[in-house]
């Protein structure tokens, strides 16, 4: 709020924030943690990726086996959590 400057804006941002009450649904909450999962494992599967390509490059086929492993499993525990997606409200 301190960003705010204009006293009347600051007021209204108060009013507004004041007035949230309703606390979030359940599915709400379990939608977003499971986006913050989802987005988590994306990143780790690019991660992944970079790793498997200079492996590659390397000719690393033990760390390449590791690594592609690993994104299987990756791959498949997103697509599980994708398939568990909670219903809108």
């Amino acid at each position: 709020m301190e960003v705010v400057e204009d006293e009347a804006q600051r007021a209204l941002l108060a009013e507004a924030l004041l007035a949230e009450v309703k606390p979030p649904e359940e599915n709400e909450i379990l939608g977003a943690i499971q986006e913050i999962q989802e987005r988590a494992m994306g990143h780790r599967l690019r991660e992944l990726r970079e790793l498997i390509a200079e492996a590659e490059r390397r000719g690393d086929f033990a760390e390449l086996a590791v690594l592609t492993q690993q994104k299987l499993e990756l791959d498949r525990a997103l697509r599980n959590l994708h398939n568990q997606r909670p219903p809108e409200a």
